[in-house]
């Protein structure tokens, strides 16, 4: 599904990834943390392991790996990519906790005013050259950055980098692990960020449904899976810079009408490209552009990039503006523009697909990580449910459920009960883990909590006319609020010959802030589907005030 023109979420980022590393080492963030993260650094763990794997996306996670395979189960959320969705942008953000806009390191490409060139930056030659750009870093001397691993240091804490880029440049993916595991078993507290190149080298030589891709994933989850299995004391997280999307190529060089209106090749991304036009070009460009990519690509002046926000909404470095251009052009389908010739890649990534923007959360833990008492889990069950069902108490849980951890020929293993109201009663024991247990929990008792908690007012948004989506009507859109307290969205659509529906309970934090704030962190619900989009809510008379919010 292509998504151009949505903004990146900077409120649910791999930029908040390591704001709440700094936050739970104690040290002062530099943007947003991630709350879903947030939950699950509440202990004092004595590792705590971020694992980022090259084009890892959720697409990837979700096509290549076998059906409720381990990491799937452990995927606790899905989080936005930084924009553009690559390796460069999206690496700094999590090396520093910063924004695009923020660090300016843009794309692969980079173009540099102080020097006059497009500089590959982390290789620092010149564009399309094995030549040095300059003889100095170029990116690291003119946008320097300050890692969290340094703000840690600086407090006192453990930090360690490991990467095949990194000091000892472990250049295969069980070198990182054993590198990892190493460090883990050093006794003192510490933050390890851990890198591997793939699964996104696989994806650009053979493609998102290759056969060659299918194998290299599900090898890197099942080492993974064998080194989570091993840990004690440590917190594994483990997600993705970007996603990936099988692309068409499209050459510049055929089509010197365009290349002719330039001052200098485009840089950034095949699938997010900048344009600097020469003097008294910008009509001729504009025209030539429309001609071979109206309709493939969204063509955005530089204000209108900086209007949306694209690379964020925090403080803008100071080279940052200088980057862009005066066009820059965005992949609303699958084709890609390459600046010159070189290798064709069978997948791209940079852009606005779902495909390219959405990366999994991975959270893994010891398997026992809260001891051997069934009734810590329940409540660590209860602490979650709460966030999003306030009156959730011990007492107002379900009483048909109950939790055990039982010795089964020689070994411990997570069980839970189901009585009937004839009496009979049912056991599972499914393998979990404990925060596999702990979910479990979460969701046997989540209807519960919201059937036991009784509407007390409704406010009717769905239009006057029938909406339809794809020959499904919308029947009811109601906002709703509850007598034990908390506010809530029912949504009902249907056909000819079926129907579903779903309501949405709000956080206590969805309520803070602005009507407008509120609107932005719940984009699923007013994603546009049936014309119900954040416009339409905004103008909706009452609204606003029936959920509490100030005029």
């Amino acid at each position: 599904m292509f998504i151009a023109n949505t903004l990146t979420d900077y409120k649910n980022c791999i930029a908040n990834i390591p704001n709440s590393i700094l936050k739970y080492f104690g040290v002062e963030t530099v943007g947003d943390t991630l709350p879903d993260l947030d939950v699950h650094l509440d202990r004092k763990y004595k590792n705590v392991v971020v694992f980022v794997l090259d084009g890892f996306g959720r697409n990837i996670m979700m096509r290549d790996l076998e059906w409720r395979s381990p990491f799937q189960k452990h995927c606790i959320s899905t989080v936005d990519s930084v924009f553009l969705s690559s390796t460069v942008p999206a690496t700094t953000s999590f090396m520093t906790g910063l924004q695009p806009c923020e660090h300016a390191w843009l794309g692969w490409d980079n173009y540099y005013k102080d020097i006059g060139k497009n500089v590959t930056v982390f290789l620092n030659t010149e564009q399309y050259s094995t030549e040095p750009a300059a003889d100095f870093d170029v990116a690291g001397m003119l946008t320097p950055f300050k890692s969290i691993q340094d703000r840690l240091i600086e407090k006192g804490v453990k930090a360690y980098t490991v990467s095949p880029f990194a000091e000892p440049n472990p250049d295969t993916f069980q070198k990182v692990l054993n590198r990892v595991k190493k460090l883990c078993a050093e006794p003192e507290r510490k933050y390890i960020y851990a890198y591997w190149i793939s699964p996104d080298d696989v994806l650009h030589e053979y493609g998102c449904e290759a056969e060659e891709t299918v194998a290299c994933v599900r090898n890197l989850e099942k080492k993974i899976v064998k080194f989570a299995s091993e840990m004690q004391d440590t917190l594994l997280i483990v997600t993705a810079d970007h996603g990936h999307i099988d692309t068409e190529i499209s050459r510049l060089d055929d089509h010197p009408a365009i290349k002719d209106c330039l001052e200098r090749l485009p840089s950034l991304e095949p699938r997010v490209v900048n344009f600097f036009v020469k003097k008294g070009r910008k009509r001729d460009f504009v025209r030539e552009f429309k001609k071979v990519y109206d309709g493939r690509f969204d063509l955005l002046t530089k204000k209108e990039v900086l209007d949306r926000r694209l690379f964020g909404t925090g403080k803008e470095h100071e080279k940052f503006r200088d980057m862009l251009g005066d066009y820059i052009a965005i992949a609303t389908d699958d084709l890609s523009i390459m600046f010159a010739e070189e290798k064709t890649w069978k997948a791209m990534h940079g852009g606005l697909s779902e495909n390219e923007v959405k990366v999994p959360l991975i959270v893994c833990k010891e398997f026992f990580y809260l001891g051997y008492d069934a009734d810590k889990y329940v409540r660590e069950a209860l602490k979650r449910l709460k966030r999003r069902y306030p009156w959730a108490t011990m007492k107002r849980l379900d009483k048909h459920y109950s939790y055990a951890i039982e010795d089964v020929k020689g070994k411990k293993e997570f069980v839970k009960y189901y009585t009937r109201d004839n009496g009979k009663t049912d056991r599972c024991a499914d393998g979990w883990d404990g925060e596999l247990f702990v979910q479990e929990i979460v969701k046997d008792h989540e209807g519960h909590l919201e059937f036991m908690n009784g509407v007390k007012e409704v406010f009717d948004v769905r239009p006057h006319k029938c909406a339809e989506l794809t020959g499904w009507s919308l029947e009811r859109f109601e906002f709703r609020t509850h007598v034990l307290g908390s506010y809530s969205a029912f949504v009902e659509a249907g056909n000819r010959s079926a129907g579903a529906s779903k309501t949405f309970f709000f956080k206590p934090e969805d309520m803070n802030g602005t009507f407008e704030e509120f609107l932005d962190r719940n984009k699923e619900l007013f994603s546009g589907r049936y014309g119900l989009d954040k416009e339409y809510m905004m103008e909706f008379k009452g609204l606003k005030e029936f959920l509490g919010f100030k005029k």
